[in-house]
């Protein structure tokens, strides 16, 4: 029996909060019927079996299977469109809503509880299911373009909170899934878990009912049901059937990120591919890197040392007090297990200085010259450029200009590489959509114009959080960069994403007066890690959100005059969180991973991800 039954007292919640597609309405069968009709249209093919081998993909990749197996001749977005004109004009024609769904949103109207839809389906979708209810059914609407974080992260149901004025933990959420329980439960809400398709077990922080019938009713905040009314109501057992989602592209992690058509069957989807990988090589742990390399250049692809800065147009310089011989020692080592080099250069020039080089024909082609001479008398296999400050330095108001010069640049580039027989590869920050709004990401880098010309985009998925104690790489944040990047690059096998073996360690208090030579914020990698845990006997706590790892410990810091305690915050990402950030990549089946950094691993990273990479052949 719940708190809220034993006291009729219970406090009436603030709102009611609800998931959509599985909580309110059930629209399996209809994408079902929208497939098998597109593919009719097309005189292709589809079986039960074709939908079984669909189970766990995105819509994107549900509708390249029906372009490649149903004879459905459209480009992907096309499909995409034409599976959800379908399912909506059959929403439009009956809304299959959930058993007592409607019932119970009339009685909470009745009792003037405000009431948000919190879904992470396109608006046009969620429109359709709304435009059947009563106006004023839902006070607000919470969507996935409307949020930059999707479930399981908690943003969806604190923005809902938000636009009715509310505390989140002072409403009750209604979920059906794990992950969109996850997310109300990170929220703070109190939440009730009605399994439809897909099993919730047992757990701390929810309610789990057979139906919505069975939703404890003053917790709702409404009056008891008189015996006459109730309706006996069991728990449904556990379905082989997966819930279809579909889940939005969102403004700051855009993505088309939807669920899979229902299976007939218990079957699985088919084997997920192993992808190559490769990974940056620092200068400042550069004997650490070389050992790396040593040990695992067998699976490494490409190694890119990482000692280079562009500091003028003629200019490339290298950075760092390194002897010419570790740096010898690095490539000598990648050469002997057969993987590619490819150095990176870093802008090092001044704010707009880069910019102002590329926007000049001459100098940018003197530019270009002056790093095909750099690959050819390194003999090496091509170049990787880093050049971030466009994005960090110079003003956001220069973006429109610098787009299409550094689009030009790279594509100069890359025609003379390959016509020495070199590559290009570019790490450039993530995008979230692809529009050129201020939520849209690092739009200045053209990620569909790259995509042209260039080998690889290597998507620097870290420092999520860098200013103030936060998650390093959230790993729903990371997804929505991927399917960004891929709706903007036609060949998803150019996308690579970077992954950090490293997290950061913050001051987050201090008592005293600290040494002026106090250390502030420093890093934390893999190889690090397990040291300063037992070091100062701190307690891991896995943050299963974002795929990373938290602790938290008290510091001494003195010296002959003064003396302080700092509170320190770390987060990071473990080796389970890079084979994790590893097997979404496998997932979206892009074209490979890159480490940052090489030198930051430990045994139990390469360990994680052992017999998941590609071979060289």
């Amino acid at each position: 029996m719940s708190a809220a039954s034993r006291n009729s007292g219970a406090a009436r919640p603030a709102a009611v909060l609800w998931d959509m597609d599985g909580t309110l309405v059930d629209t399996e069968p209809y994408w079902i019927a929208t497939e098998y009709a597109l593919v009719a249209e097309h005189g292709g093919h589809w079986s039960d079996d074709h939908a079984r081998s669909l189970v766990g993909f995105d819509l994107r990749d549900a509708a390249a299977v029906l372009r490649d197996r149903g004879g459905v001749d459209l480009p992907i977005d096309d499909i995409v469109n034409r599976l959800l004109d379908g399912v909506i004009e059959r929403v439009q024609q009956k809304v299959p809503w959930r058993p007592g769904a409607r019932a119970l949103l009339i009685a909470l109207r009745k009792q003037r509880i405000p009431c948000a839809l919190v879904t992470m389906s396109w608006s046009r979708f969620a429109d359709a299911v709304v435009g059947a209810l009563p106006p004023g059914s839902f006070d607000v609407v919470i969507t996935g373009d409307e949020v930059i974080h999707g479930k399981p992260h908690p943003e969806p149901y604190l923005a809902a909170a938000a636009a009715l004025g509310v505390r989140a933990q002072d409403c009750v959420a209604i979920e059906d899934s794990p992950t969109g329980v996850r997310s109300a439960v990170a929220a703070g809400c109190r939440t009730f878990a009605v399994p439809n398709v897909v099993d919730v077990p047992e757990g701390r922080g929810y309610t789990v009912v057979g139906s919505l019938n069975e939703i404890d009713r003053a917790a709702l905040g409404l009056p008891a049901e008189s015996p006459a009314s109730r309706r006996p109501a069991s728990r449904r057992p556990a379905s082989p059937y997966r819930t279809r989602r579909i889940l939005a592209a969102v403004v700051t992690a855009a993505a088309i990120a939807a669920g899979v058509i229902v299976a007939t069957s218990g079957d699985d989807p088919p084997p997920l591919e192993n992808i190559p990988i490769s990974g940056w090589a620092p200068y400042w742990v550069l004997g650490e890197a070389t050992a790396s390399v040593a040990a695992h250049g067998s699976v490494l692809h490409e190694v890119s040392p990482f000692w280079y800065a562009a500091t003028g147009v003629t200019a490339i310089t290298v950075t760092g007090n390194i002897e010419p011989s570790a740096m010898q020692a690095l490539i000598d080592t990648a050469r002997a297990t057969g993987t590619r080099v490819l150095p990176s250069i870093v802008d090092g020039l001044g704010k707009t200085e880069m910019a102002t080089l590329l926007a000049n024909p001459t100098s940018r082609a003197l530019h270009v010259q002056t790093i095909v001479d750099l690959v050819a008398s390194g003999g090496f296999d091509g170049i990787d450029l880093d050049y971030e400050g466009f994005a960090f330095v110079d003003d956001y108001a220069t973006w429109e200009t610098t787009r299409p010069n550094w689009v030009a640049f790279v594509t100069e580039l890359a025609t003379a590489l390959h016509a020495q027989g070199k590559l290009l590869t570019v790490s450039v920050p993530p995008i979230y959509d692809t529009k050129r709004t201020a939520d849209s990401g690092r739009w200045v880098y053209d990620y569909a114009a790259m995509g042209e010309v260039v080998d690889r985009i290597r998507i620097m998925g870290y420092d999520y959080s860098f200013d103030e104690p936060g998650p390093i790489a959230p790993i729903n944040w990371l997804r929505g960069a991927i399917r960004a990047a891929k709706k903007a690059v036609d060949d998803d096998s150019k996308l690579v994403l970077g992954i950090p073996l490293y997290g950061r360690n913050w001051v987050v208090g201090t008592i005293g007066n600290c040494p002026a030579d106090a250390e502030g914020t420093v890093p934390i990698t893999h190889s690090s890690a397990e040291e300063l845990i037992a070091k100062r006997e701190a307690t891991p706590v896995p943050d299963e959100t974002n795929k990373e790892v938290t602790f938290t410990y008290q510091l001494v810091v003195t010296d002959a005059v003064s003396t302080c305690t700092q509170a320190r915050e770390v987060h990071y990402v473990d080796e389970a969180g890079s084979r994790a950030r590893l097997d979404l990549a496998r997932e979206e089946r892009i074209g490979g991973v890159a480490f940052w950094a090489l030198g930051f691993d430990s045994p139990a990273t390469w360990a994680s991800v052992a017999g998941f990479e590609t071979p060289k052949v």
